[in-house]
């Protein structure tokens, strides 16, 4: 069979293989975004903290081993050390813009404070 066109390729799929992707579609979708809408508030604070910049993200909902597993990457991502305390956590640095970037990105609304 000949294909002129990729809309046709699903012809040379078998009957199991198109389940089985019609399968993974579907739990594609239906994984939850990360942020899912929420509201969170991204600022570079450097008051009590002897003129270093540190980046906060606060207005965070999220449970206690989501909150740690988003700092984890956060930290890993802009290569800076940071904590995670309640809804809020820090980045040591000035990654406000990259930061924000990042979390619009799983689905957080973001707003920065100039």
């Amino acid at each position: 069979m000949k294909l002129n066109d990729l809309s046709n390729l699903s012809a040379l799929l078998s009957k199991e293989e198109t389940e089985v992707l019609a399968k993974e579609q579907a739990a594609k979708l239906a994984k939850r975004k990360l942020g899912e809408g929420q509201d969170v508030r991204v600022f570079l604070d450097k008051k009590a903290r002897r003129g270093k910049a540190v980046t906060v993200i606060e207005g965070l909902r999220l449970s206690t081993k989501m909150r740690d597993t988003l700092a984890k990457t956060l930290r890993q991502k802009f290569s800076a050390g940071g904590t995670a305390e309640r809804d809020t956590i820090e980045l040591q640095g000035d990654h406000v813009l990259k930061v924000a970037g990042y979390l619009r990105e799983n689905a957080f609304i973001v707003k920065t404070k100039s």
